[in-house]
C-alpha cells in the first residue's frame, strides 16, 4: 500500500494540536519579513488561518492582506508594513 505525501500531511495535521500550531505560526510571524499566508497554508492549512484569527484577537498579532503576510508583535517587518502603507 503506497502512502501519498497529501495523505501523510493529512495524518501529521490531524496529531497537530491548535496551541502547538498557535506557538509555530506566532514563531514564524517573528521573522523579519513575518510568514507568507501560502507558506502556512501549505504547512498547516486552515487551522493556521485559525491562529493568525486569534493571535490578531490578542493584540499578538498583524495581517497584512494587502501581502498576504502575518507579522508577530516585535517583528521588524511590521514597520516596513506601516510605513509601505503610510501610516507611519
Amino acid at each position: 500500500m503506497k502512502i501519498t505525501r497529501k495523505k501523510i500531511r493529512s495524518l501529521i495535521l490531524e496529531r497537530l494540536s491548535p496551541e502547538v500550531v498557535k506557538a509555530n505560526v506566532y514563531e514564524m510571524g517573528l521573522r523579519d519579513d513575518g510568514v507568507d499566508l501560502d507558506t502556512l497554508n501549505s504547512m498547516y492549512g486552515n487551522p493556521a488561518f485559525d491562529a493568525i484569527d486569534k493571535l490578531v484577537d490578542e493584540n499578538l498579532g498583524i495581517l497584512d492582506d494587502e501581502e498576504g503576510i502575518f507579522y508577530t508583535v516585535g517583528s521588524k517587518g511590521i514597520r516596513k508594513m506601516l510605513n509601505r502603507r503610510g501610516l507611519l
